[in-house]
């Protein structure tokens, strides 16, 4: 939050507030002993708010000034409702969740749940992997890995190009040990399920494919086929639930600040340990962070 200045009568700067709140600007007058501050919390369109602070010192009287404060007034109930209505939403999401029939409401979170546990279980990778199966999953089987040349920027599409292009996406599906497992799949259903249930199945989808195409990519590229595991795909969906948490309360998706500086600190601490796929990690939160911020910047201004 940021002060613009400051005016000598508490109407005026009640007025110009108003009126940065009817430009979708957050703003606020406040006693400072004697004068009026007025201070804005949307950092990012600080220099057009002081420049209309400018603009209303010139000229307070102003006709476009007129009505701002029930206009503002308006805006603020109607914000208010707004996230009254989200956090209702929370809370009947959150009892929904814990009363059965989420198959229903999440199919597709419970098919890559299936897939994942199917996939481990078939291809022997919690046993220590190396089987023929597991090969087949990869981005790349090592053996083939092996056979090209060292300096070749491409060398992990080796089977891709050859046509097996589903090793793009197999990955996620394998994992290491039931503890590698079972964290993943906590968070692809705490998560994924809301954004399944609130915004659809497809988005979800565009969401998975998008996640595990670009994170495997990276992660192959960066430093070899061998790795597993759907991590960079639930990293996406923490991206994608935290943006619209913190700037689309009507979206109904959630976060808590505590589960936000958890998955943070994780996320730091796997830096420091070996045989993570941290690539996969920041690279998927980046893609969850894109797909849900991209839509808030086509929207109408003056609407959440």
């Amino acid at each position: 939050m940021r002060q613009i200045g400051t005016l000598a009568k508490q109407a005026n700067a009640e007025r110009l507030a108003a009126y940065l709140v009817t430009k979708g600007i957050n703003a606020h007058a406040e006693d400072e002993g004697g004068e009026w501050a007025v201070w804005v919390r949307d950092e990012n369109r600080l220099d057009e708010a002081r420049q209309a602070f400018q603009d209303f010192k010139h000229n307070p009287d102003d006709s476009r000034y007129k009505d701002v404060e029930r206009t503002a007034s308006q805006l603020r109930r109607e914000e208010i409702a707004q996230r009254e209505a989200a956090r209702k939403h929370v809370v009947e999401m959150r009892g929904k969740w814990g009363k059965g029939g989420s198959a229903k409401r999440a199919p597709l979170v419970f098919a890559l749940i299936g897939a994942c546990v199917l996939a481990s279980l078939w291809t022997k990778s919690m046993n220590g992997g190396a089987t023929k199966e597991e090969q087949s999953l990869l981005f790349a089987s090592l053996a083939s890995y092996a056979q090209t040349d060292p300096n070749d920027p491409a060398r992990a599409f080796v089977d891709i190009k050859q046509g097996e292009v589903w090793r793009l996406i197999t990955p996620i599906f394998m994992h290491g040990d039931i503890w590698h497992l079972v964290m993943n799949v906590y968070w692809i259903y705490f998560l994924g399920s809301q954004i399944e249930h609130f915004e659809g199945t497809w988005k979800l989808g565009l969401l998975v494919v998008t996640a595990a195409v670009i994170s495997n990519v990276v992660q192959a590229v960066s430093q070899g086929p061998n790795f597993l595991g759907i991590s960079g795909v639930g990293v996406a969906f923490f991206g994608y639930v935290w943006i619209k948490t913190k700037y689309d309360p009507t979206s109904r998706l959630f976060i808590s600040n505590v589960t936000i500086v958890i998955f943070i600190a994780y996320l730091f601490y796997c830096l420091f340990q070996e045989g993570i796929a941290n690539e996969a990690h920041f690279v998927g939160l980046g893609v969850g962070v894109v797909m849900a911020y991209l839509p808030l910047l086509f929207r109408p201004v003056g609407k959440c």
